[in-house]
């Protein structure tokens, strides 16, 4: 008798599934944005040492929640390494804000060499070394490049231009979440619950905020403040969706036969792990709010040379 054909051993990997609604979190996500935000642009409008502190309150909220929420191997170390860089990078700023960005350019190579010598004392504990070193390599990116808006609050109009900066990514980051919390369609991707609405709305709240602060300006005359409240808006409403795709949850959506084989692996140890989850949407936030700022330091000075 011919043989009777055999059933697949193996099952193919089910497809990525659409991501319910999360308005709640979008709502979080809001809140902190204006939150954080409101912090800078209180420092901004007090004066460049209160920018500073600002700028080292958003600091100290991104480290913890980068490093703890998103679960770093590594993770005393990872927080130590990017308390010294936020602590560097603001003193350095501090101290030759005249020179712009160039002397967070010694943190940065200062921070390369600690962050290998940080894997190697790890020991015999030294797992998932590409992951703790993409992590913290970001988590010091960000700590070093939200220190320009003290380089930018002590510039000429610095006051006016930081609080049209501050206020445009502030706005919106939460104008593009309560978007993707009521209609996030069309989407970037089936897993995500992100939105062009919410890009699009962001950039046109940016627009407004940026006309309304520089249009007095001479320097942003003739339609550059406008250009430079939606382009602060655009980069800030990407930057937000960019960590929403790095999210761990947002990878097990698209592909979850293989987050939860990485899951069962690297899980981590020590009580209560699912409560420091809770911390993602901070880190994401703080993070996007950091790496916006070189964006709009960037753009303020090339419109006004």
């Amino acid at each position: 008798m011919p043989d009777e054909p055999t059933a697949e051993l193996t099952e193919p990997a089910p497809p990525a599934t659409p991501a319910p609604a999360a308005g709640l979190n979008h709502i979080q996500q809001a809140v902190l944005s204006l939150v954080l935000a409101g912090v800078l642009v209180a420092g901004v409008a007090l004066g460049p040492i209160a920018t500073a502190i600002a700028v080292g309150v958003v600091q100290l909220v991104l480290v913890p929640s980068w490093v703890l929420g998103n679960q770093l191997p590594g993770r005393i170390g990872a927080i130590l390494l990017g308390l010294l860089a936020a602590a560097a990078a603001d003193a350095a700023v501090l101290h030759w804000h005249q020179s712009g960005y160039s002397p967070v350019l010694g943190v940065l190579a200062l921070a390369v060499p600690l962050m290998f010598a940080h894997q190697l004392v790890r020991g015999v504990v030294r797992t998932r070394v590409v992951e703790s070193l993409a992590g913290i390599t970001i988590l010091v990116i960000g700590m070093v490049a939200i220190a320009g808006l003290v380089v930018l609050r002590y510039e000429a109009d610095g006051r006016t231009i930081g609080l049209a900066v501050t206020l445009a990514l502030g706005i919106a980051l939460i104008v593009s979440h309560l978007a993707d919390a009521a209609l996030p369609a069309p989407r970037f991707d089936p897993s995500m619950d992100r939105g062009l609405p919410g890009v699009l709305l962001g950039v046109v709240a940016g627009a407004v905020v940026g006309y309304l602060i520089t249009r007095n300006l001479i320097d942003f005359a003739g339609g550059r403040s406008i250009f430079l409240g939606g382009a602060v808006g655009a980069v800030a409403c990407l930057l937000s969706i960019g960590a929403s795709f790095a999210d761990p949850s947002a990878v097990g959506r698209r592909h979850p036969a293989r987050a939860a084989e990485e899951t069962t692996e690297a899980a981590p140890a020590g009580p209560g792990p699912s409560r420091l989850l809770r911390l993602r949407p901070a880190g994401s936030v703080a993070l996007t709010v950091a790496l916006t700022v070189p964006a709009a330091y960037v753009l303020t000075n090339a419109l006004t040379s």
